[in-house]
């Protein structure tokens, strides 16, 4: 049958509708830290016990908790001191965590002017998720975008993608930008590096990718931490930008929703942030980084993320909560014409069929 008219619908825009699972946090920091923050999961069918799992750092170090459903979780287990802002990958029968290494008790130390921040990425592997190795340096603070002379030097926040069969790519927060109303930094840049193997060695890109910019409402102070997925033919991207509110005159952080063709060239979908403070409770001050998966078996993007409810260090608490995603494209529709077949009695024009 000849066709007149053929329309092939290509997505060309991803719009995800979030809602909260629950307006209270998920988990809370255990006295005497008064923060639980960065936190990156893992589903059950990724797992050999088929369970949740879910690391998060405190002041002290990271701690690892799981769940049989992912709202429910145990007490934690602490994995180590000194360690922050961890991320999880797993890749066939093996798992990696990375994580920014600090000094020792440089957290409780790092308000005091006098302090500078140094950090470096490492990461640890483990074949159970219950006994990992002796975790190796990845990447250490070598470019003028890693540091800052009057903060300090620091490589923070990895996330690492595969992005072919022979490449990873790992993104990661450098540099540091200080917050006036919290009293303490946050990452600059946001940077990237790549290599054939999840071990390194890592070849660091010349530039970074995002830095602040004043024009830029939601990351005038700093480019914050960037959590990136592969999904179907593009790369989505969660960003907490850091900003300063001058007409309220306080600083805020919201996470903001990007897409790629190729993982470094980003388009922002949404004008504003899918999720930002509310200025009251637990999510009243800033909106921090998160980690995010697709899930198969619901159909939906599950987003864990800390928060926390007042800017300065003295006063403020961080706590996890859960942010639920629906999909739904935009197409465009492509148009052809190809030449209908001749046919020597029939003149009638047959209607089109729609692909």
């Amino acid at each position: 049958m000849p066709l007149s008219k053929v329309k092939q619908n290509i997505p060309i825009k991803t719009n995800i509708f979030w809602k909260l699972y629950q307006e209270d946090p998920l988990l809370k920091p255990r006295f005497p830290s008064p923060i639980l923050a960065d936190p990156s999961f893992l589903f059950p069918e990724t797992t050999l016990d088929h369970k949740w799992h879910l690391v998060a750092h405190d002041i002290f170090g990271i701690l690892h908790y799981h769940s049989e459903n992912g709202i429910e979780w145990s007490k934690p287990k602490r994995l180590l001191f000194h360690g922050m802002r961890p991320f999880l990958f797993q890749e066939r029968s093996t798992y990696y965590l990375y994580f920014e290494k600090y000094k020792p008790f440089h957290v409780l130390m790092s308000w005091f002017p006098f302090r500078k921040w140094e950090s470096e990425i490492m990461v640890m592997t483990s074949k159970d998720l219950k006994h990992w190795d002796t975790p190796k340096t990845l990447l250490k603070p070598s470019k003028p975008f890693h540091s800052d002379s009057k903060w300090g030097n620091s490589v923070s926040n990895p996330c690492l993608v595969k992005v072919s069969d022979e490449k990873y790519r790992l993104y990661y927060s450098s540099s540091l930008a200080y917050v006036t109303d919290c009293g303490f930094c946050e990452p600059k840049h946001i940077s990237v590096a790549e290599s054939e193997n999840p071990l390194g060695p890592f070849r660091i890109f010349s530039q970074p990718i995002f830095s602040p910019m004043e024009s830029d409402m939601f990351c005038n102070v700093a480019a914050g931490s960037i959590k990136v997925l592969q999904w179907r033919d593009r790369f989505f991207g969660f960003q907490n930008g850091i900003y300063w509110n001058e007409e309220e005159k306080k600083s805020g952080s919201a996470i903001l929703f990007l897409q790629s063709e190729d993982g470094l060239n980003w388009e922002r979908i949404n004008s504003i942030p899918i999720l930002g403070p509310n200025g009251r409770g637990w999510k009243g001050s800033h909106i921090y980084a998160c980690d995010v998966k697709f899930s198969e078996a619901e159909k939906l993007f599950i987003l864990y993320f800390n928060a926390r409810d007042k800017a300065h260090w003295t006063q403020g608490k961080e706590a996890i909560g859960l942010f639920v995603g629906k999909v739904e494209e935009i197409f465009k529709t492509n148009q052809t014409r190809p030449k209908a077949k001749a046919k020597p009695k029939a003149k009638k024009k047959m209607k089109g069929k729609r692909k």
